[in-house]
């Protein structure tokens, strides 16, 4: 086999490689993880009805076939949930509770335990140890009051 013949098989490799990533790309629109693990994309389609990948800290506007190529990763593809996502669900939890926000934004708080708070606070804090009572303290918030979970202004 000849160097002309090599080229032809590894175009052929190259190209399923790519067939098969553009095939596993997400085909909702919304926000993703990407499958190299850090890259965050923003997924939509414009309103010519063409779809644009926005890579967070990327000044480019990619393709799914660019994006495919330029991001590919062992990771699978992760879908973010975006404010928009969350507004949503508020929404319909609202409506199934005849228009009472109130009562579901309290029962969503009520349902977050302690060690996520502490997780997340963790998370933000750069994989500090900030212990929950110290954020709490900083925010006003007394842990052992069950009573009304609200800082005190």
């Amino acid at each position: 086999m000849g160097v002309e013949g090599q080229s032809e098989d590894w175009e052929r490799i190259i190209q399923g490689m790519i067939e098969r990533a553009r095939e596993t790309a997400p085909s909702e629109p919304g926000v993703y993880k990407m499958p190299c693990g850090e890259c965050v994309v923003d997924f939509f389609v414009t309103a010519e009805g063409e779809e644009r990948w926005l890579v967070a800290g990327d000044g480019h506007s990619y393709t799914r076939e660019s994006v495919v190529v330029a991001r590919h990763g062992e990771h699978p593809w992760v879908r973010l949930y975006s404010l928009a996502d969350a507004a949503a669900e508020i929404a319909r939890l609202a409506a199934l509770r005849e228009g009472d926000l109130d009562r579901v934004v309290e029962d969503l708080t009520e349902s977050i335990d302690d060690r996520e708070i502490e997780s997340v606070v963790r998370e933000r804090a750069g994989m500090r140890e900030v212990p929950l009572a110290e954020v709490a303290d900083r925010f006003g918030i007394d842990l052992d009051d069950e009573r009304d979970p609200t800082p005190d202004t």
